[in-house]
């Protein structure tokens, strides 16, 4: 019986030092999570490190320097900040309410790099338009990138309330590549499930009529 090989995903793998400037980049977020008292053991360590900001005016900290000043074992810093980090996530997804601004636009955007990809539910005071470009550097940590670009905004009314979500692509925008795949799911050399299923350099050397070589 022959088997169909699965090709094998990347999934990004943070460093500690990622984990530490992403919370830093958004240090209201490390607090909302404080906030929220969620009897974790890294709480008293979360506190102290919003107190000093998350170091951001010092270029040159690392994890063994905020352990000799915390007092606690490198290790136990990296696990902490790896825990705060992907604790914000799950906050976000159970209690997004508390990621919103006041009378701004709230909206979930779908990020995609790659093989990896999350959503982060927030607001904007104002909507993204396709194609614009889209720095998220908070999100680094798990997408191995902080650079996007707007792909489609999708809006639904259902009922007595409607929602936006905005799908983001990780990397640089290449307007002909769009235009050359919206050109192939018109004519039917590309399908929706493909551009679903397929990775971005299958689809290209179909795009470029490329003969598969492997």
């Amino acid at each position: 019986m022959s088997r169909t090989k699965e090709r094998p995903k990347f999934i990004h793998q943070a460093t500690t030092l990622e984990y530490l400037y992403c919370l830093g980049n958004m240090p209201k977020w490390s607090q909302v999570l404080f906030d929220e008292n969620n009897g974790k053991s890294y709480n008293d360590f979360l506190k102290w490190i919003l107190e000093k900001e998350y170091f951001q005016n010092d270029e040159k900290i690392s994890i063994k320097k905020i352990s000799e000043l915390n007092g606690h074992t490198s290790a136990k810093i990296s696990k902490w900040l790896r825990e705060i980090y992907e604790d914000l996530l799950e906050l976000n997804e159970t209690k997004s309410s508390l990621f919103y601004t006041p009378h701004w636009i709230e909206v979930e955007p779908y990020l995609r790099n790659y093989d990896n990809y999350c959503s982060f539910r927030t607001s904007f005071p104002a909507l993204p338009r396709i194609y614009e470009k889209f720095d998220f550097f908070f999100i680094k940590a798990k997408l191995d990138t902080h650079s996007f670009w707007v792909k489609d905004v999708h809006h639904i009314i259902e009922g007595n309330k409607t929602s936006i979500t905005i799908f983001l692509q990780g990397g640089i925008l290449n307007n002909y590549r769009e235009l050359a795949l919206s050109k192939a799911l018109f004519e039917g050399s590309l399908t929706f499930l493909d551009v679903y299923k397929k990775f971005d350099f299958e689809i290209d050397n179909t795009l470029l009529g490329r003969t598969k070589l492997f």
